[in-house]
């Protein structure tokens, strides 16, 4: 599942259709994409996966604004948002996380491809609902012909978290059998998609935690504020 790159440690999850092409990567950058980063990251996609194309990424803010992607000749970052989609052809959409959840949705029938920034904030405003309401109305996604894919996060083993966070959620999504509350944003996430119309089968979840020892991606948990940033990357 681990491959070594170019551009680091990358893991490619299993099930994404023909066309498409979605990593995960340990890419060492402090939270802010540059031109030359940027380059190397679409020379890869274009070298591993066969798909030329023009990176869009967004200046995070742990919020629930969903942006439609550029789609530039070269990479841009979006202002403000933490959810990027686009139907164009030749495209690719980062975000940077370092424990929160990246949430990629791809519907291949209707050629639609959105990466989503999920830190228990987005999930508490409900960013992947408003991702999949903004799709649907705004382009011809189905969730039927669609599937979801949730990549590395800090997982309910390691999230430990304050009551005051703890609180914003259901109790079936905190786990209170330790010291402090441990939030499951994934099972969360989970929960958003089926509501939405995502049956089980087209949910995949690859059960990796930044946090636990031995993982080989960031964390900020772990590594604190002078720790690197991943990467989740989806193209068409």
């Amino acid at each position: 599942m681990i491959e070594v790159s170019t551009i680091g440690r990358i893991v490619v999850p299993n099930g994404v259709p023909r066309g498409f092409a979605l990593f995960y990567t340990t890419r060492d950058f402090r939270g802010v994409l540059n031109p030359e980063v940027a380059r190397g990251l679409t020379g890869f996609i274009e070298e591993r996966f066969g798909i030329a194309c023009a990176l869009t990424t967004c200046t995070q803010v742990h919020g629930a604004t969903v942006a439609k992607g550029q789609n530039e000749a070269r990479w841009s970052e979006c202002d403000s948002c933490d959810a990027l989609y686009t139907t164009a052809s030749k495209s690719a959409l980062g975000i940077k996380v370092a424990d929160c959840l990246p949430v990629t949705l791809i519907d291949p029938v209707h050629s639609v491809i959105a990466n989503i920034h999920s830190g228990w904030r987005g999930a508490a405003q409900g960013i992947t609902a408003r991702t999949l309401a903004t799709l649907e109305n705004e382009t011809r996604f189905a969730p039927s012909a669609a599937r979801a894919w949730l990549g590395p996060t800090i997982r309910v083993c390691c999230f430990e978290v304050g009551n005051e966070v703890a609180v914003q959620f259901d109790e079936h999504y905190v786990d209170r059998a330790h010291a402090k509350p441990h939030l499951d944003i994934a099972a969360f996430t989970k929960d958003v998609l089926r509501e939405r119309g995502f049956g089980d089968d087209s949910i995949v979840d690859t059960e990796l935690c930044t946090r636990c020892d031995g993982s080989i991606f960031h964390s900020y948990r772990r590594d604190g504020k002078g720790g690197g940033r991943n990467l989740a990357i989806v193209a068409q």
